[in-house]
């Protein structure tokens, strides 16, 4: 229990010492001009990886690339073509690319900056669209959230992740296997899927979200602890950063379904609105946890007082038992030279006698009151 109490402090440690971290990095870009590139995110030493997928309805190129200037000759080709790049960090790497697409240095500054909210934006020949993508850590019982930026052109879509391992491999299996209509539409398709992709995901993690607090209720039920008490704690902050992460998503969506953008075809925003219906489920979703875990809050304090009233209850029974004992072995105590019954052969036997008798009613009582 010590080390269950350990990891739950450890937790929460580490989520404020995150959050200090972000303010601390993004505090660094204060003063800097309008296009200056600072990474914001956790630095580390993850590798650097380029994949694309150049594709038609007659087939598929899928390539591994080591530098950006590999990637400039998918912008201008006949087919639609897939970038994903792992590795935000690389500030020259994002603006090579970026500069080669024609996209503005403040979506490139937004694109290294992952402490953006989802947004919409459209620039002049692109949309650029900021999600955050989630997975769930089982062995810390904690939420991770990673940006990611999408860049829709007329025949490419270029994503960006800070680090490898995403939620994209089922797209990735449907362009390998040609299955459905991914290959025989347009990019704008192509940025729909990664969206329900990610958005797909949401109900996964939630999901297991749920498993996790249903079994946390069960343990405020029946055995209220502190470790409980923290893990609760805990999932109202990852929850919150859940709330953060998929509100604005709804309005990101809508715009995508409602707006008149130029790069999205009226067949695709079709398969939008489903996209909203699920965002709208997720949000909804994100609420009633949010209230439950509200909820646990009030069960643990209940549970904590009940057990407190419950002990007091005992220690009152007991000490309502003991105070008539108390009395008359105090009577019995005093130390007078004539006293009725202390030359009486059968005095110490009867105050016993008197004491139990007295006791034993007093426990007869409270049952009977079902006090006890």
């Amino acid at each position: 229990m010590a080390k269950k109490n350990t990891s739950s402090t450890k937790k929460a440690i580490r989520s404020v010492r995150n959050m200090k971290r972000f303010f601390k990095n993004s505090s660094k870009k204060a003063g800097l001009p309008p296009g200056s590139l600072y990474y914001t995110g956790q630095r580390g030493e993850e590798p650097i990886n380029i994949q694309v997928f150049n594709y038609n309805s007659g087939g598929l190129e899928e390539k591994s690339l080591e530098r950006p200037e590999d990637t400039f000759p998918y912008r201008d080709s006949g087919t639609t073509s897939w970038i994903n790049v792992n590795g935000v960090h690389n500030v020259q790497l994002v603006e090579s690319i970026c500069k080669h697409y024609g996209i503005h240095p403040l979506t490139i500054e937004d694109i290294v900056s992952t402490d953006q909210r989802p947004k919409l934006e459209e620039g002049e020949g692109y949309v650029y669209v900021v999600l955050k993508m989630m997975d769930f850590d089982a062995e810390k019982e904690s939420i991770n959230l990673e940006q990611v930026s999408l860049l829709l052109g007329k025949n490419f879509v270029i994503s960006f992740q800070e680090k490898e391992g995403d939620t994209f491999n089922g797209v990735r299996e449907r362009l390998r296997a040609g299955k459905g209509k991914i290959r025989s539409r347009g990019a704008d398709y192509l940025l729909y899927a990664l969206i329900d992709t990610i958005v797909d995901n949401y109900f996964i993690i939630m999901e297991k979200v749920g498993d996790s607090m249903a079994l946390i209720e069960e343990n405020l039920l029946f055995n209220a602890s502190k470790q409980s008490f923290e893990s609760v704690y805990a999932l109202k902050r990852e929850m919150l950063a859940v709330r953060r992460s998929t509100w604005p998503l709804r309005e990101v969506v809508y715009k995508m379904e409602r707006d008149d953008i130029a790069l999205i075809n009226p067949d695709t925003q079709v398969f939008l609105r489903d996209v909203y219906d699920h965002t709208i489920q997720v949000i909804d979703t994100v609420e009633t946890y949010r209230d439950l875990l509200s909820g646990m809050v009030d069960l643990y304090h209940s549970t904590i007082s009940t057990r407190t009233n419950d002990v007091m209850k005992v220690l009152t029974i007991i000490s309502t038992i003991f105070i008539p004992l108390t009395f008359i072995a105090g009577v019995y105590g005093m130390n007078f030279e004539v006293m009725p019954e202390l030359t009486w052969q059968y005095g110490y036997l009867a105050v016993w006698l008197v004491m139990v008798v007295v006791a034993g009613l007093l426990v007869w009582l409270f049952k009977k009151k079902s006090w006890i």
